[in-house]
């Protein structure tokens, strides 16, 4: 699913947004939520720090707040680095300044042209929602970690398996080349990445993709970067049946 969310600081020109919005969800049927229409730039930062979901932002530049739309869009990206972001605003000449951010905008929306609007926010949606289904439809599977206060997706092809943490509350992640500590639980980890991984033990979720070799004799796998993880008896015989 793609979250939306909208900041402006004019009351009715944010009404107009949701409205558009909310009516292309309903018309297309999107698999999108609007998540918050607001003025504070500080709440969609608190609402996208709840998210797992990828988002579609509408941000107005100039916004009467101690933050503008463009510190915003920078700060997003510390979090959402592959979110899509539309600028909607009335100062032409600060479209350069999209680039100097380098926050990669999908769109800029000039508010002088009423009659283009609602057209221009569904011709961003519609590329987002098609963006949106190619991934979900296999090209490339993927998971969003947290790491303090940084998002990062992982392709599940470089992720050789997770491990959990000598550090309560944290999972290992270990990719081909390099391991990164996150806050997590295994049993959520192994619900989101369903079928391609395999549960080898309480401590361990391997992916099956990367498996070099199983050894049943010795209740050990080992991954295409040769790091080994151990079978426990009790799954054991789910190994077995998952990976043949």
């Amino acid at each position: 699913m793609i979250d939306i969310y909208i900041c402006e600081d004019s009351d009715e020109q944010r009404e107009i947004i949701r409205r558009y919005v909310k009516a292309a969800i309903l018309i297309k049927e999107y698999d999108m939520k609007l998540k918050i229409a607001t003025d504070d730039p500080e709440k969609i930062i608190e609402e996208l720090k709840l998210s797992k979901n990828t988002g579609l932002y509408f941000l107005d530049i100039d916004l009467q707040a101690a933050k503008n739309g463009l510190t915003l869009a920078k700060e997003i990206r510390e979090y959402d680095p592959r979110g899509f972001i539309v600028f909607v605003t009335s100062h032409s000449e600060m479209a350069f300044l999209t680039f100097q951010y380098k926050v990669e905008a999908l769109d800029f929306i000039l508010k002088d042209e009423p009659k283009q609007l609602q057209h221009r926010i569904c011709e961003c949606m519609d590329y987002v929602n098609i963006k949106y289904m190619n991934i979900t439809r296999g090209e490339e599977k993927t998971i969003t970690i947290t790491r303090g206060n940084r998002k990062i997706t992982l392709e599940y092809d470089s992720i050789m398996f997770f491990e959990t943490s000598a550090s309560e509350h944290k999972l290992i992640v270990h990719t081909e080349n390099k391991s990164m500590e996150f806050f997590g639980k295994m049993k959520n980890i192994e619900e989101e990445v369903g079928e391609e991984f395999i549960r080898c033990h309480r401590a361990y979720l391997v992916n099956k993709k990367n498996i070099e070799e199983v050894s049943y004799a010795e209740k050990l796998i080992i991954m295409k970067n040769k790091a080994e993880c151990p079978i426990s008896h009790r799954l054991l015989r789910q190994v077995k049946s998952k990976y043949q």
